[in-house]
């Protein structure tokens, strides 16, 4: 009839990714399971199918590198959009993940590794098995982010580039996290420090954690990357306050000293004294928050430390 519109099924065959997926293969069959006509998506994913009538048909779309997918379409006197999308790809990525020991990849068993495409979007989670090994099958063709993660590491994230098809494989090393402890003592006597601030640097000059010493004069820094560090330990700051000597004044006096505060509201001393697993101060050092007398190089402690509980070594009694 002139100016009638052709039945035809058209549409376009996409990727999970919603990329079009050129060169699938498109089936058109009856109930019956007979052919009546093929054809094969362009670069831009499009197809069309051509029946000779309206009915019911299998739409049967199939790919080397994708799950292949059937459909039951229902055609009218008029052309119809079907869309296909489909998942899975035809390449896969496996390998091993662990420890590197002695050059070798000792596999670790449940890793949780993340596959992630460029968008951020979470496309697939597995766990390594008991020998460390893991696998992601039906990949779609792309970039993809593989990261690793397990209790006691650093987490590692890869960039992994899937072909179209194939296997793919990526082992991965993981970086364990170091414990570092110690004590702080005063050089005199050995004696532990308490409430000093101890204070981890990288090799980059950045703080890497920092940690006020316990009764016993230990720290703890409990997830500590492989690598070369400058540690250092400091006391109290420094106060001052102003008093007059003399007939009917006052005969002792007291000083508060604040010890270290961790965070934003921290006020760094304005020394460093180290005093880090029974490293000397030096024989003239002053313990932070002590004065000098200006006599032979002797330190008057006095009550100085007695509100604190401190005894002339800078140690608690």
């Amino acid at each position: 009839m002139d100016g009638q519109q052709p039945i035809m099924i058209f549409g376009r065959i996409t990727r999970g990714d919603g990329g079009p997926l050129p060169g699938a293969a498109l089936t058109l069959c009856d109930l019956a399971g007979d052919q009546l006509d093929r054809t094969v998506a362009d670069e831009s994913g499009d197809y069309r199918l051509t029946p000779s009538t309206g009915g019911t048909y299998l739409v049967i779309c199939s790919s080397s590198t994708h799950q292949p997918k059937a459909s039951l379409v229902a055609v009218s006197d008029r052309a119809l959009r079907h869309d296909v999308s489909l998942s899975g790809g035809g390449a896969s990525l496996e390998g091993t993940v662990g420890a590197s020991r002695d050059g070798a990849l000792a596999g670790t068993a449940g890793v949780v590794l993340t596959l992630t495409d460029v968008r951020g979007t979470v496309i697939a989670v597995a766990r390594s098995n008991a020998d460390g090994g893991y696998r992601f099958a039906d990949l779609d063709e792309g970039t993809y982010t593989l990261t690793a993660a397990a209790p006691d590491t650093t987490p590692v994230a890869e960039t992994v580039q899937i072909p179209g098809e194939g296997r793919v494989t990526r082992d991965i090393a993981l970086v364990s996290q170091l414990r570092l402890s110690g004590v702080v003592r005063s050089a005199s006597g050995g004696r532990p420090v308490a409430e000093a601030l101890a204070t981890l640097v990288g090799a980059d000059g950045n703080v890497v954690g920092a940690a006020v010493t316990g009764e016993d004069g230990g720290f703890d820094f409990p997830e500590v990357a492989p690598g070369t560090y400058t540690i250092t330990a400091s006391g109290y700051a420094p106060v001052a306050s102003e008093i007059e000597v003399g007939a009917g004044q006052p005969s002792e006096v007291t000083l508060t000293l604040t010890p270290p505060a961790l965070g934003p509201a921290d006020d760094a001393p304005s020394e460093v004294t180290r005093s880090f697993s029974g490293e000397d101060f030096g024989a003239d050092a002053v313990p932070a928050g002590a004065y000098s007398n200006g006599h032979n190089g002797r330190h008057a402690t006095g009550d100085l430390y007695s509100d604190r509980g401190f005894d002339a070594d800078g140690g608690r009694r």
